[in-house]
């Protein structure tokens, strides 16, 4: 408990500090009182008070700051600014010629966070850079491309295989309403593992709880934050060239693909995999996931020969064996990786690559 409360501290000194470091650079302005955690009688504390002068009129530069910045604590935040503000105007504290500025300061406030206080008027400073604040004649709007380790890690973590599973069963159906122990069986993970990647969601405001469960309140956040930190499952690569192609290669692979543990499993992937949900010009390379098994089957079925050019096959051996298990089937007999898999492995591709991911989210994810 010390080491937090020494954490917290430590933030809450650096955010004050950097926000009389932002009005520094504020000509003619001069800070007149510095008072921090400021708990009024009755009202709701607050990390520090900033009184000073700027032009004929003086502010109070009313500052929570939080360890935290995900949206969940932003949003709680903003809403313990606001009733400091609701007790100062019936304190009277306006009537006395102060104009009232909330703020809010963080480590880090990303981009989703940001936008709330914009929605409640709410001015925002985080270490990174970013700032916004806005008075008198005065207007700062500072944005930044650098994210802390620590975010990035986290959204790694959020992003990593077996979560990864995870959020696929639950993209799947967006509406749905998930139980943890329903959902450990569906992703076919642990209790702990679920419980933590959903407290991650929920800090993000990517999912809400209902009495019936967790639901996903914003996939399309959830899916275009994936995207930016997608990369291709890691495991081994097999390319090849076939001579079959077209109603000669489906009738070599005809009874072949499959996504059961029983058999060798091979499915379709990326461009192949895409024109089964949604047709979108045809690729050049056809493009599978396969366990080792699997693999050895499509060398057989489609004599696939090593070229050092024009490759037109591409088996990919997964160490992630949880693609298999919701593996779509669009078709009798035919198995494709799922469409989120699919969108995503799109994703990374080249402009034609990302036309057809996009074609794709607007037939199988309208709520992208």
């Amino acid at each position: 408990m010390m080491k937090i409360d020494i954490l917290v501290n430590n933030v809450k000194t650096a955010g004050l500090d950097a926000v009389g470091n932002l009005l520094g650079h504020v000509p003619h302005l001069k800070a007149s009182s510095v008072r921090h955690d400021h708990r009024p009688p009755g009202g709701h504390p607050v990390a520090g008070r900033i009184q000073f002068e700027h032009g004929d009129d003086t502010y109070l530069l009313v500052i929570e700051v939080k360890s935290d910045g995900a949206p969940r604590f932003v949003r709680s935040a903003v809403y313990q600014l606001k009733g400091y503000l609701a007790h100062a105007r019936q304190s009277g504290l306006e009537d006395s010629g102060l104009r009232l500025i909330p703020m809010l300061v963080s480590p880090y406030l990303s981009p989703e966070s940001r936008s709330i206080c914009i929605d409640h008027d709410v001015a925002y400073l985080d270490l990174v850079g970013n700032a916004r604040l806005a008075f008198d004649d005065v207007y700062i709007d500072r944005a930044v491309a650098d994210r802390p380790k620590a975010e990035s890690r986290a959204l790694r973590s959020i992003f990593a295989p077996k979560a990864a599973a995870i959020l696929r069963v639950l993209l799947r159906d967006p509406a749905k309403a998930w139980r943890v122990a329903d959902l450990a069986e569906t992703a076919n993970a642990s209790l702990g593992h679920v419980s933590n990647v959903r407290k991650a969601l929920l800090a993000r405001e990517w999912v809400e709880n209902r009495k019936d469960g967790i639901i996903l309140a914003q996939p399309g956040a959830l899916l275009r934050n994936w995207r930016e930190e997608y990369r291709k499952p890691a495991g081994r690569l097999i390319p090849g060239y076939t001579l079959f192609h077209g109603v000669q290669l489906s009738q070599q692979l005809s009874g072949r693909l499959n996504a059961k543990p029983h058999l060798p499993r091979a499915i379709l992937s990326s461009h192949s995999a895409a024109q089964w949900f949604a047709p979108f010009g045809r690729g050049g390379t056809d493009s599978f996931y396969a366990d080792e098994p699997g693999a050895r089957m499509l060398q057989e079925a489609l004599e696939l020969t090593h070229v050092e050019r024009g490759t037109n096959v591409i088996v990919s051996i997964p160490r992630d064996e949880s693609l298999f298990d919701d593996a779509a089937q669009p078709a009798p007999g035919v198995y494709c990786a799922s469409p989120i898999i699919t969108y995503l492995d799109l994703w990374l591709g080249n402009d034609r690559d990302r036309e057809t991911a996009e074609h794709l989210a607007s037939k199988c994810f309208p709520w992208l």
